[in-house]
């Protein structure tokens, strides 16, 4: 029996700190824990909950490098770089190599080459996906570089905030429009807000599966009104109007849409999940996607679902949700507990602990506000993410690490109450 190998390097070397077989599905609890560097795959491999995160290579792949099949779900890779190559934050390409990545986030990886995010050949999948505030500081795709020889989908992603010095901040896919058989399909997607000396959001020859959100379109052709593309140009470019990357529930960060987005309700019309054209069942935080869905990785929905780890207040206005993590290197979701309208609490390793209460007050009539109040039980990293659901602004509450949680009376929360 050969087992692939994965490397993870420490200290952000290229030499691996560990060397480990390949895990089964699931199975990867102690990259959980290492949490830095790089990966590198030759062989089939899921991966589940895991953070890539500090990696740093002088060639491609500064988080992970892919030359096999890699099943990404639910993973966050982050903060990795290459000094003088594609890739930032993942590197596939292999004869044979393919790359699927679900409900993740590919965010702050730098390229000192093509594709500060994610630079790719074989075959692709990004679904329910966030890339995000990526660079590649000397060539094209700050977020993505999708190679010429590449079968690629693209489905419910969001992809903005990235530059690239060259064109394709957002995305920049090789080859020749209409004329190869290898294609890179987006539908149901945001691709807006992204920097580039030129062209962008999009450059080459990307094809349009319909309902995709582009604020520049002029890199890319395949993107229309005949496939009810909504795109600005470079005078009139088009807002996507998101909020910032944050910690908005499920397990990894998004980009909220706030309701004033044109993609609001600007998806596929086919009910989500029903294949075809038609949008992912669930968003990236989890969440379904009731009606007529939502272009990009974030379902707007009707006001706060609650769940497992949220928390809606005050007249359901307002979703709480808690990420914590441990000195050692655990991580998680607090667990929602509501006490009435307006409060709830949360626990973190027992339900018989509680770990943080919270509180959301409408003071609008006296004072013009809605008031937030917290207090802890807990001296671990936490970050309390409260999303107002009708004006789509968001407050981010850190404790550091090791540190006592202080009490927080925030009377200046959200001045919100005319919306």
């Amino acid at each position: 029996l050969i087992l692939p190998v994965i490397f993870f390097s420490i200290s952000q070397s290229k030499l691996p700190g560990y060397i480990l077989p390949a895990l089964p599905a699931g199975g990867l609890l102690l990259a959980e824990y290492l949490r830095q560097g790089l990966i590198e795959r030759k062989a089939a491999s899921p991966a589940k909950g895991l953070v890539v995160h500090g990696g740093k290579v002088a060639d491609v792949g500064g988080g992970i490098r892919n030359a096999g099949t890699l099943v990404l779900t639910r993973c966050a890779v982050s903060g990795n770089t290459t000094t003088g190559g594609a890739g930032g934050g993942i590197w596939s390409d292999a004869a044979g190599s393919a790359l699927a990545i679900t409900a993740s986030t590919i965010s702050g990886n730098t390229a000192a080459g093509n594709g500060g995010g994610i630079a790719a050949g074989g075959t692709m999948t990004l679904a329910d996906a966030t890339v995000s505030g990526n660079a590649s500081s000397t060539g094209a795709g700050g977020g993505l570089y999708l190679f010429a020889e590449i079968s690629a989908t693209i489905d419910n992603a969001t992809i903005t905030a990235n530059t690239a010095a060259h064109p394709g901040g957002g995305a920049f896919v090789e080859g020749a429009p209409f004329i190869s058989d290898h294609r890179a399909e987006f539908r149901n997607t945001i691709v807006a807000a992204n920097g580039a000396p030129s062209q962008p959001d999009c450059s080459g020859s990307a094809f349009s599966g319909g309902y995709n959100l582009i604020g520049d379109g002029n890199g890319c052709s395949d993107f229309k009104s005949a496939t009810h593309d909504q795109e600005g140009t470079a005078p009139a470019l088009l807002d996507p109007r998101l909020g910032p990357l944050a910690q908005n529930g499920g397990p990894t960060l998004t980009h909220a849409l706030l309701p004033t987005s044109p993609a609001v309700d600007a998806g596929d019309p086919d009910p989500a999940g029903s294949g075809g054209q038609s949008c992912e069942a669930l968003d990236q935080r989890g969440q379904p996607r009731p009606g007529r869905c939502d272009v990009g990785a974030f379902e707007l929905g009707e006001g706060c679902a609650p769940g497992p780890v949220a928390l809606c207040l005050s007249k359901s206005r307002f979703q709480v949700t808690v990420a914590w993590r441990t000195p050692q290197g655990q991580s998680g979701n607090g667990q929602a507990v509501p006490l009435s309208a307006d409060s709830g609490y949360f626990w973190f390793f027992d339900p018989a602990n509680v770990e943080l209460t919270v509180k959301v007050l409408d003071a609008c009539g006296p004072f013009g506000r809605f008031w937030v109040f917290l207090s802890g039980l807990t001296n671990v990293q936490v970050d309390v993410t409260v999303f107002d659901t009708v004006s789509g602004y968001t407050r981010v509450y850190h404790n550091p690490q090791k540190t006592v949680f202080q009490t927080k009376l925030d009377t200046d929360a959200f001045e919100t109450c005319g919306l």
